[in-house]
């Protein structure tokens, strides 16, 4: 069987555009023997394809993979799982679109796309933020709207794979990606501190985000900004319904309003402390 020629619905965009809508092709049905898998996906581990095949086997394949023609053949995109969880099934045919890109455009494509998934090992996802910042030269703006993500997210990634001690701890697996992120926000000396203790303890976000606290603002201390956090937390209850309320977010405000009110009424003088008379000799 030969795969017809795509006709395209609408022009054609380059890839610094893949942050836009792409153009709309006409779908096919391709033969998996014609489909190669290219050499530039950043992802390595395909993991789970047992119950992607027997989720397909139940409902259909709900996403078409997406390709480009090199000749005779076609090299894959995006759709990599798909693919091998169809011929793990032992089908021969695959829904595709087909997109008129060369080989640069082609990369830039498979990138941008495996970047989009949440499944991506650090390994995996740092190897592609480097190729679009560093090779490509695109901005952390033009990335973070290029695979759906916020512009501090992907400048936070950035920082974390390229820290000296962060990146080898979150590459070999001994520290999450977001609990480096959050050993971000502590000066050097005491970051390398904390995480030698977060990588022994196997600590997770919540544990060195309270670490970073008790750096951060030493107890007793005047954490700043509280004005401004307290303006901003009155402006956020103004505009709640009560039925929007859950009973968390109730109980969390029953203790708080006990907590506001034993502050409302503690004393701002600091007394003295009085010692007990000593016995007479």
């Amino acid at each position: 069987m030969t795969a017809r020629p795509p006709r395209a619905r609408g022009r054609a965009r380059t890839p610094d555009a893949a942050a836009a809508v792409p153009e709309v092709l006409e779908l096919q049905h391709l033969p998996l023997a014609l489909i190669e898998v290219g050499g530039h996906n950043p992802r390595r581990a395909l993991g789970a394809l047992d119950e992607l095949a027997a989720s397909i086997e139940a409902h259909g394949l709900l996403q078409p993979v997406v390709v480009r023609q090199t000749g005779a053949r076609f090299e894959l995109i995006a759709g990599h799982r798909r693919v091998e969880a169809l011929r793990r099934l032992g089908r021969e045919h695959v829904p595709a679109i087909v997109r008129s890109a060369d080989v640069d455009q082609a990369y830039v494509l498979t990138l941008v796309e495996n970047l989009q998934r949440a499944d991506l090992r650090p390994t995996e996802e740092a190897q592609g933020l480097e190729a679009l910042v560093r090779q490509r030269g695109w901005s952390t703006r033009q990335v973070a709207t290029a695979i759906k993500r916020s512009q501090a997210y992907v400048s936070k990634r950035l920082r974390v794979f390229e820290d000296p001690l962060l990146a080898p701890a979150v590459l070999t697996n001994q520290l999450s990606v977001s609990a480096a992120e959050e050993l971000l926000a502590a000066s050097e000396a005491a970051r390398y501190e904390l995480l030698s203790r977060a990588v022994e303890q196997g600590w997770d976000r919540q544990k060195v985000r309270a670490a970073i606290r008790e750096v951060l603002v030493p107890r007793g201390a005047r954490p700043p900004g509280l004005t401004r956090r307290i303006h901003q937390f009155r402006i956020d209850l103004r505009d709640i319904r009560p039925d929007q309320l859950t009973e968390p977010d109730r109980r969390e405000l029953r203790q708080l309003f006990a907590e506001l009110s034993m502050l409302a009424r503690a004393s701002i003088e600091r007394r003295k402390r009085v010692f007990p008379p000593l016995p007479a000799r």
